[in-house]
């Protein structure tokens, strides 16, 4: 009996269910297993047992996650978002960084126990995932008739001046979500932050980016060589004397990144690199808060503006960050690519799969209503060509 105690708790700490519970982890169930070398020996798994204990949940993930990937929603589901039953390349050989570099419990793994560990969590998340986006459209079903009538679309011809227009005073947490890889929003986010700063001249603004480590200044300035195409926001950024702030752990820099064997709903297997998984994402944007938390407490009257990509911060994301904060201080803008296939405006998220004909051709959207936003998981948003 104790036996399967034992067992049936160490699956709970190894796969806690809440984004607190690296707190678990170190506070609970670490001490109260392992703490006494005396009772370590008759009370501790071993590696053995919890490398079976992880290959069952490992497959049961899998199963799980392709249960829910299955159907229309796995039209829904992006690049690394699907199920996937073999990485390679992580853990580092040569280091212990990653997603779980400060879980103690995870370090006493083996190598394959650790990759076992991860594969599972993705899986689980790519199932949370699904189901978000699942619960999402049912919601834009529900509120059909608001959501086609509740927008404007006015013309952007300086996506920067019109978001500044929209912005309110009170907006202390304002999310810019891009697609990465496209100049053109580069551009329109650098003009934000211009046009941002002529409007509020007086008030302490933050930016805060995915794109540089949570390092220090030297190392800011070491990183702008490795993603010279966000060099011209940030070099505004200083002339405007608006503080720059890194999100990212330094572990993700790592240019060896894993490689996941993803299988995609049609039936083929692609090789994903392993920070696109959901579960990467979701682990970053605890990270994240963690930052966001600590400048509050020196900043707490500054606005932060985020630089980010936008699955990150939509409303309708399992894992959203812009969720964390206030309603009445947060507003989310997506920064998106108008691109035509097939003489057809390329659908760019979910509010384009719930109604292609209706948003998919609509260059600027803008939610007045803050609960037609959250349903469609944007305050406005621009594609840009």
């Amino acid at each position: 009996m104790k036996k399967w105690f034992f067992i049936f708790l160490l699956c709970a700490v190894l796969f806690p269910a809440e984004a607190h519970s690296q707190a678990v982890w170190k506070k609970a169930f670490w001490k109260k297993i392992f703490s006494a070398e005396e009772e370590s020996a008759r009370r501790a798994i071993t590696v053995k047992q919890a490398n079976k204990l992880l290959l069952e949940r490992k497959r049961l993930s899998l199963k799980k996650a392709q249960q829910v990937c299955s159907g229309e929603i796995g039209e829904c589901m992006l690049d690394g978002e699907a199920p996937i039953h073999r990485i390679k390349g992580w853990p580092f050989s040569f280091s212990q960084s990653g997603p779980y570099e400060d879980n103690e419990l995870f370090q006493t793994l083996s190598r394959s126990a650790k990759r076992n560990y991860f594969i599972a969590a993705h899986n689980r998340a790519v199932s949370r995932t699904a189901v978000a986006r699942r619960n999402a459209l049912k919601r834009m079903n529900e509120a059909k008739e608001d959501l086609m009538k509740g927008f404007y679309s006015p013309t952007a011809v300086y996506p920067g001046r019109e978001l500044v227009s929209i912005v309110q005073e009170k907006h202390k947490y304002i999310f810019l979500g891009e697609t990465h890889g496209f100049p053109v929003i580069q551009g329109a986010i650098k003009d934000f932050l211009q046009e941002y700063r002529l409007r509020f001249p007086k008030r302490k603004i933050i930016l805060l980016t995915e794109f540089l480590p949570n390092t220090q200044t030297a190392a800011y300035r070491w990183k702008l060589r490795k993603f010279p195409q966000y060099y011209s926001i940030w070099q505004i950024a200083d002339i405007l004397k608006i503080p720059v702030v890194g999100l990212d752990p330094v572990w993700l820099l790592n240019k060896n990144f894993p490689v996941m064997w993803v299988n995609k709903p049609n039936g083929t297997t692609e090789k994903e690199k392993m920070w696109f998984s959901p579960e990467v994402l979701r682990v970053r944007n605890l990270i994240w808060k963690q930052e966001i938390d600590r400048l509050r407490s020196q900043y707490p009257d500054a606005v932060f503006i985020f630089h980010t990509g936008a699955t990150h911060v939509t409303y309708t994301e399992s894992f959203s960050l812009s969720v964390l904060f206030p309603k009445d201080e947060t507003f989310v803008a997506t920064f998106q690519p108008y691109e035509i296939y097939n003489n057809q405006p390329a659908r760019s998220d979910l509010l384009d799969a719930f109604n292609p004909e209706q948003f998919a051709s609509k260059r600027f959207i803008v939610w007045p209503n803050p609960d037609m936003a959250r349903i469609a998981g944007f305050d406005a948003r621009f594609k840009l060509q």
